[in-house]
């Protein structure tokens, strides 16, 4: 069975949430796990991040794509829209790695979100993907330029929502 393509828009968000909800639960008790063995050239950033603005920045990272999968339903035939959602899974592949990079080189074991990145996220990263790819859902320039957009919101821009989130917080 096949799921429809309106179904997979809406697995982004909710599978997201799944990811988001695990990260939330478990990084209060993993933050001054992560700001110990965090390498030096990261400490200032990780550091100042409380557990607060972590939650405030997790719900954002889980309303935006939200809104973004309602975005892409109401206009089925919204090339913009569609290669957002893309985006946003192509960033959660990003993700992935960047777990399995945290699990193995900094916290030398589990870390918050690892189990969701693993057993959820990557294989539906792939599988969307790969049917995108497949089934033309957008062009193949368009598909390419998705791997450095991931690496634009998945750096820069998650700092920037972090750091909004700091701001919320006080």
């Amino acid at each position: 069975m096949t799921l429809s393509r309106r179904a997979v828009i809406w697995l982004v968000p909710a599978l997201l949430a799944v990811h988001n909800a695990e990260e939330a639960v478990m990084f209060r008790r993993y933050l001054p796990l992560v700001r110990e063995r965090v390498p030096d050239w990261a400490r200032p950033i990780v550091t100042g991040v409380t557990y607060e603005q972590m939650s405030i920045a997790l719900a954002l990272a889980t309303i935006v794509p939200l809104g973004i999968a309602i975005w892409a339903v109401a206009r089925p035939r919204s090339a913009a829209a569609l290669w957002s959602v893309l985006l946003i899974q192509a960033v959660v592949l990003l993700n992935v790695a960047a777990h399995v990079c945290s699990a193995l080189f900094i916290l030398r074991g589990y870390g918050p979100g690892l189990a969701t990145a693993l057993v959820v996220n990557l294989p539906f990263s792939l599988y969307v993907l790969r049917r995108a790819t497949w089934e033309r859902w957008t062009t193949r320039q368009e598909l390419l330029v998705l791997a450095p957009a991931a690496f634009v919101v998945h750096g820069p821009l998650l700092l920037g929502v972090i750091a909004l989130a700091g701001s919320l917080a006080r």
